[in-house]
């Protein structure tokens, strides 16, 4: 059994090629530079005095931002190639994240918020699409994993770090570092990818105009419906539910970090290989489904009376829900990309995720001051069972989808 485990390990991660480990160190150093984000709605309530209703207004900037920057990063990446597109997307954005801490005024705070977010997140795409013209489709769903595991590596550190930084030095020191790091990590890829031909040359035999757009896609559509829905109910864990386990349950961001350096370490070590047993196997629609069950009810452990247990319990029924969706919802996106197109439909898929963050904090906090915490738990649980029903659907209909 043991040996049967390690040789699962072993094969989850070889056979990578060096761009995609050098596209998952400048990930792993990017996301550690997201100290601030689990602790936005926080620190605008908190400590700049804002009302729940007037922080989800400015958290939902970095949602439209995001949406801004899915759009730049998909155009830009079409056009000039995903190198440069990630050079100035980490540059720009580390910039904007130090200047952050200068903002104090609503409308201060709303323009650097967007900007921070229009810049740093037009890296996404462009990664994305970077990595998917080095790997087959096959292999879509383990190398998401990979990036993903960078990811939660660099969360895993970054807001368990965070939390004592915000409660022991204050919230300026959090800007600094979001920044800084970004830069690091555009200096380190600047020199690691001067010689990257394929990511700018690679061209498709399609021109774009003989490829559908995105937007006339109605299989995509469609998959960017249900990945909606889902993806709303997923964020709220880094939306509402800090503020809920801090004002309404008492705990502060030191256990709101250790929450989400638990979620991270769980991903860093089970993510891999259960991602690649899963394609081995061939049962990514089924691990698909569960994942969506399982990001659906955790929230329903706030249902119960307080308890840090209860966190906990949430937070990992959250986390396997992640692992077994959001990779292959990553390689279902790619597989469904033409070449051509690939940035366009990439700069689709992130648009997604950066309307469910702009309509996370907005309606959430909306929603929770009108109807009460209880309400909103119910209706993740409704709105999660409606995405589970679109993509099951779209599974059944559509055979892009299998591995």
């Amino acid at each position: 059994m043991i040996n049967r485990t390690l040789r699962l390990y072993r094969d989850a991660y070889s056979n990578h090629p060096g761009e995609i480990w050098i596209l998952t160190i400048v990930t792993l150093i990017n996301r550690m530079g997201t100290m601030v984000l689990p602790f936005l709605a926080v620190y605008l309530k908190t400590v700049m005095g804002f009302s729940l209703q007037e922080a989800g207004i400015l958290a939902s900037a970095f949602g439209f931002g995001s949406l801004g920057g899915a759009v730049l990063g998909g155009w830009l990446t079409d056009r000039s190639g995903p190198r440069l597109v990630i050079l100035l997307s980490l540059s720009l954005g580390g910039l904007c994240f130090i200047g952050l801490q200068l903002a104090h005024s609503f409308h201060e705070l709303f323009g650097m918020i967007f900007l921070a977010a229009l810049f740093g997140e037009a890296y996404r795409p462009a990664m994305n699409t970077a990595a998917a013209n080095f790997v087959r489709k096959s292999e879509t769903g383990r190398t998401m994993a990979l990036l993903r595991m960078a990811i939660n590596i660099g969360m895993a550190l970054a807001p368990a770090i965070g939390g004592m930084v915000a409660v022991y030095l204050g919230y300026k020191w959090l800007f600094w570092i979001d920044g800084s790091t970004c830069i690091v990590a555009a200096v380190f890829f600047y020199y690691q990818s001067r010689h990257w031909k394929g990511l700018a040359s690679e061209k498709s035999a399609a021109k774009p105009d003989q490829v559908l757009p995105p937007w006339r896609n109605y299989s995509f559509l469609h998959f960017l419906l249900g990945t909606f829905l889902i993806c709303f109910v997923f964020m709220q864990w880094l939306h509402t539910v800090p503020v809920f386990i801090k004002s309404e349950w008492g705990f502060d961001e030191r256990y709101i970090g250790i929450f989400y350096a638990l979620s991270s370490f769980i991903v860093t070590v089970l993510e891999m290989p259960l991602v690649h047993s899963v394609e081995q196997k061939h049962k990514v629609r089924i691990a698909v489904y569960i994942g969506i069950v399982l990001i659906t009810v955790s929230y329903l452990n706030f249902l119960l009376p307080k308890a840090l247990i209860v966190c906990f319990v949430a937070v990992v029924i959250w986390t396997m829900g992640e692992i077994l969706f959001l990779p292959f919802n990553n390689s279902m996106a790619l597989n469904m990309s033409p070449l051509a197109r690939r940035g366009q439909y990439m700069s689709g898929y992130f648009m997604t995720w950066s309307l469910a963050n702009i309509c996370g904090p907005l309606l959430g906090f909306t929603l929770i001051e009108t109807y009460g915490w209880s309400f909103f738990w119910i209706l993740l649980l409704v709105m999660g069972g409606g995405g589970l029903f679109i993509q099951m659907n779209l599974f059944k209909n559509s055979s892009v989808l299998d591995q």
